[in-house]
């Protein structure tokens, strides 16, 4: 066995152990209640994480909204959720979801042909919808608890589930083993830029969440919660939001 997949079973085992233990205390909450037991120091993580929003992020997305045509944003927000394809298909896979991983499919081979390696996304006009998923998703699917909740430096908000699910898709994602080195920095840098387009998009939510209401922790943590929980349950977001924090 590879040390990639010694990694990966790795992952599944330590997430199981922790979610089942998760479950045992969260047992007595409702279902619209959220475990938070690390909640000192998720606030902690929480101040200095909008302390590089505030100093870094916010203002830099700003610039990328005012410099970056519109267009072009678009187009990288096309390529980045292009380059997510494949392991989404994986994860409905993984769900049992047919149809999605159909249409993620599609997607993937419309959108890198006709779209020019994802750089358009005429799969969308031909009313194959995205259908993002991750493995933290699956593990919902296959019952796994979703665990405390965490905040996780620079990335946000997570929980145990989520977390064990980012390391996971991180290592099942074929483009890990198809494109060189070289290909998977300019890889990390289109996500990054993404990354800052998605904070200039979504302005308005985070700094309501961050920077406009009374607690922004208990506000952001609100926020994600919902938008997670509604997304295992296959509904639409509260308000049709998508998730803000979530990575391609």
């Amino acid at each position: 066995m590879n040390t990639k997949n010694k990694i990966f079973n790795w992952l599944i085992r330590a997430g199981l152990v922790l979610s089942l233990g998760a479950c045992a205390g969260a047992q007595n909450l409702a279902p619209d209640e959220i475990y938070d037991p690390f909640e000192s120091t998720n606030r902690s993580i929480h101040a200095f994480n909008k302390l590089v929003d505030t100093a870094v992020l916010s203002p830099v997305s700003e610039v990328y909204g005012t410099v970056v045509p519109e267009e072009l944003r678009t187009v990288v927000d096309n390529t980045a959720r292009n380059f997510g394809q494949p392991n989404a298909f994986i994860n409905h896979i993984l769900q049992g979801n047919g149809d999605g991983a159909s249409d993620t499919l599609a997607r993937f081979l419309i959108n890198s042909t006709i779209g020019l390696a994802g750089l358009f996304d005429p799969a969308a006009e031909m009313g194959i919808f995205d259908a993002p998923t991750d493995f933290g998703e699956t593990l919902a699917v296959w019952g796994v608890a979703e665990g405390p909740y965490l905040e996780l430096p620079i990335m946000g908000p997570s929980t145990v589930r989520g977390t064990i699910g980012i390391a996971v898709d991180l290592a099942i994602d074929p483009l890990n083993y198809l494109i060189t080195r070289e290909q998977a920095y300019y890889l990390l840098a289109l996500r990054g830029v993404n990354l800052v387009g998605k904070r200039n998009a979504y302005d308005d939510l985070i700094n309501v969440l961050l920077y406009e209401s009374a607690d922004s922790y208990a506000a952001q943590r609100l926020s994600y919660m919902q938008n997670k929980r509604f997304a295992v349950q296959g509904e639409t977001a509260i308000d049709d939001l998508e998730d803000p924090y979530a990575f391609e």
